[in-house]
């Protein structure tokens, strides 16, 4: 007979060099506002506004890095980038040095697993194939699997680099990306954990000659912290119930 004096104890089997499976946040904040300003973009009615502009190229690509490789490669590209906003995170940092981040114990129902597998398939979390059949079969099992959830956030500066042909375009392109960075910061929080701190500009001033025409830009930048977690599963673990199991009155098993 085993006897625990624990208040919570688990069974861990021998092969504990295959138990612990890593969920890792795969998002990131380029993503959050590419999607967030094409949303936004639409809900303004820009096309009504520039009916003879082509509809405004939101990406995470910079469109002379197109220009280039159609120059260099021969590579031609599909559509006109311009006008173009490109979002880019130019750096990031811990939000703090303090050496204990947040740590929580979590035990995943079923339902809460359909819910990250959902996550899985978006990728917006990492795991790989192996071990999410482990986490699964853990599951089968048990009725449940156990992690533990670490949190931390990140500091970022996020650029909004906007380039078209014609300056109006430009400035007109600057003032939307203003009112959607204000506009947004309370939903950007509440749906994505993404804070947003008070922008930076700058209308005018930048021009580019390098591709056979003129080009107006301008640039709108934002600090930003975003919310950031991974869970390290251990699939090993499974209640004492399922073997002979002596506990005191004072303490309780899972």
């Amino acid at each position: 007979m085993t006897e625990y004096k624990t208040s919570r104890a688990y069974i861990v089997p021998s092969d504990v060099n295959q138990r612990f499976v890593y969920a890792l946040d795969s998002s990131n904040p380029e993503k959050i506002l590419i999607e967030s300003l094409k949303n936004f973009i639409r809900k303004i009615g820009y096309s009504e506004m520039y009916p003879n502009f082509s509809n405004i190229r939101v990406s995470g690509t910079h469109p002379f890095s197109l220009l280039l490789a159609q120059e260099i490669l021969g590579e031609k590209t599909k559509s006109n980038p311009f006008p173009s906003i490109t979002i880019a995170d130019s750096d990031a940092s811990e939000d703090s040095e303090v050496l204990g981040d947040d740590y929580n114990g979590l035990s995943f129902t079923p339902a809460q697993l359909a819910k990250l597998d959902g996550y899985r398939q978006a990728n917006e979390i990492f795991i790989s194939d192996s071990g999410w059949t482990k986490i699964q079969t853990a599951m089968n099992t048990n009725g449940f699997v156990v992690g533990v959830q670490k949190t931390f956030r990140t500091k970022h500066t996020m650029h909004f680099n906007i380039w078209s042909a014609n300056r109006e375009v430009t400035s007109f392109l600057y003032d939307m990306v203003t009112h959607f960075i204000i506009q947004n910061k309370a939903s950007l929080h509440t749906d994505n954990g993404l804070d947003i701190g008070p922008l930076t500009g700058r209308r005018t001033g930048d021009i580019n000659l390098d591709f056979g025409m003129l080009l107006y830009g301008a640039n709108v930048s934002v600090p930003a912290i975003y919310g950031r977690s991974s869970v390290l599963f251990d699939t090993s673990l499974g209640s004492i119930a399922e073997i002979d199991v002596k506990t005191y009155p004072q303490y309780f098993t899972f």
